[in-house]
């Protein structure tokens, strides 16, 4: 795994915006959730999938259609202008850790990273 991932940093106030329009930087985005699915069907993102990131590598390394089959979303190409993946997590570990695995199979300009995750996230929801 890379020591140093080229995501970029998405703040709060980005990750909402992306929740409701699915756009950033003039992207399409993909908000990935790499938490467990426990974690993910308790609460997460609006309009995240999930993807656990000890299944991410592996998943990284399907063919297009088998990983849509069995993850039930497609990923963007790799060398996208018009697409992106966020990651994020609980709280920024599991978060880098994924774009680590991104970042290996060569995304690099569509990675970005919510690093605050699900814990700062999950405060802004009015109960």
């Amino acid at each position: 795994m890379s020591s140093s991932s080229p995501a970029k940093p998405v703040s709060l106030t980005e990750i909402q915006t992306i929740s409701t329009d699915a756009k950033h930087d003039g992207r399409e985005m993909v908000i990935l959730d790499v938490r467990r699915p426990n974690e993910f069907d308790a609460g997460h993102v609006p309009n995240a999938v999930n993807l656990q990131v000890d299944e991410l590598e592996n998943a990284l390394k399907l063919p297009k259609d088998e990983f849509k089959k069995t993850y039930n979303f497609e990923l963007p190409s790799q060398d996208s202008d018009t697409q992106g993946v966020v990651v994020y997590c609980g709280g920024g570990g599991r978060a880098a850790r994924a774009a680590g695995y991104l970042s290996d199979a060569k995304y690099q300009d569509n990675l970005y990273i919510y690093s605050p995750g699900w814990r700062e996230f999950s405060t802004t929801i009015k109960k």
